[in-house]
């Protein structure tokens, strides 16, 4: 097991993002984040989302916020038989997940993903951070610590893949200003100040071949480890 999230104020803002993942919110959440608000708010489909799995999803995958695993059980996995991994700080999630991906018999770590994951000596094809680093807490610079975390499981040039909504660089609806202004106050984000650029200088510090697709409020991105 890590020791946790680190203590003080960011400790509070992790366990803050995380809570909000109740059973009762998971159970709307394919609903209403990824059919509506996606669409509606980010301007991004879930369809493209979907194929970033499609493109990169290795035999052996490690996600890191699962949500409900709905990209997991609609992807189209290299295997029949693939190995899968769900890393995340809430149980509710990883039950909820775990749960709808029962026929590949998923293992469980409840993690918190700013921390040395700790999986042993378990080595993936992939990593998936889909919709995971405006929950974290601190700019970009400190939550991108993830990729460090994750490409430590990640076998040479496998796949590092996800998105996440930003607060600059990327054209936004006002639909879109209102509703991150409400979500990082109620502590459910903590992206403002994330811009494209900013992303693109981690992701390049860290990766050789890697690509960033903007759909609206949305970074797709995805690097070879």
């Amino acid at each position: 097991m890590s020791d946790g999230p680190a203590a003080g104020p960011t400790r509070d803002k992790v366990l803050a993002g995380a809570a909000v993942y109740t059973l009762g919110w998971l159970s709307e959440y394919d609903e209403q984040v990824l059919d509506k608000i996606c669409l509606e708010v980010w301007r991004c489909d879930r369809a493209e989302l979907l194929a970033g799995y499609d493109r990169n999803i290795g035999e052996r995958h490690l996600d890191l916020g699962p949500g409900t695993g709905f990209f997991l059980d609609r992807c189209r996995h290299s295997s029949p038989r693939p190995q899968i991994a769900l890393v995340d700080l809430n149980p509710a999630v990883l039950a909820e997940a775990s749960e709808r991906l029962r026929r590949f018999r998923p293992v469980t770590f409840e993690r918190d993903v700013l921390s040395p994951l700790e999986l042993g000596g378990a080595r993936f094809d992939s990593a998936g951070l889909n919709l995971l680093l405006h929950c974290l807490p601190g700019g970009l610079g400190h939550k991108a610590k993830v990729f460090d975390y994750a490409r430590a499981h990640v076998v040479p040039s496998g796949r590092i893949f996800g998105s996440t909504v930003l607060a600059e660089g990327v054209a936004h609806s006002t639909k879109a200003h209102e509703l991150l202004s409400r979500l990082n106050a109620m502590g459910a984000f903590d992206n403002q100040g994330d811009s494209l650029s900013a992303l693109e200088a981690e992701l390049a510090s860290r990766f050789n071949d890697y690509r960033i697709i903007v759909r609206g409020s949305v970074a797709i991105f995805e690097a070879s480890a």
